[in-house]
């Protein structure tokens, strides 16, 4: 998984720095010193973060070095990390739009979906639970016969 983690990161760098940011009008006017991370650099950093699990930036900025300190050997410290993170909410719109693109199946015509019955009661409900035709639930839904056009078992 880490090489799969590695090569989406690099990607999304290389797309961060060579058309992403150019396009939004380059990197945010700062005076002073260019900061150590940079914004392609702290992007990453966050998609890193979502897709390893991390909820807490804490945790996280302890946790980054040993899973992805090779690709990125400077790190923020976690109130700069969350200022900047911030900041760059429209850079962060604009890669994620980029990733969203990028995933097959996210703008194909077929989408193929499962179609399980689901029980009409389950355990967890409540007793006396009704169905949407207001009898008793039984477990099941009826089946509907392909063709009908009936969308469910309230359109009777």
């Amino acid at each position: 998984m880490l090489a799969d983690l590695d090569t989406l990161l690099i990607a999304l760098y290389v797309e961060l720095t060579d058309r992403i940011i150019p396009s939004l009008g380059g990197p945010r006017g700062r005076l002073g010193r260019p900061p150590e991370v940079t914004d392609a650099e702290l992007v990453c950093l966050a998609v890193a973060q979502v897709l390893l699990r991390h909820d807490d930036e804490r945790h996280w900025l302890r946790a980054a070095p040993a899973r992805i300190g090779h690709l990125f050997p400077r790190l923020l410290g976690q109130s700069e990390y969350n200022d900047r993170l911030k900041a760059a909410a429209p850079l962060m719109e604009a890669a994620l739009r980029w990733l969203a693109g990028q995933t097959p199946g996210s703008a194909e015509l077929l989408r193929l979906m499962d179609a399980t019955r689901w029980p009409a009661a389950s355990p967890s409900s409540p007793p006396g639970a009704l169905t949407c035709s207001g009898t008793p639930a039984t477990g099941t839904a009826p089946a509907i016969p392909a063709g009908t056009g009936e969308a469910s078992c309230c359109s009777s």
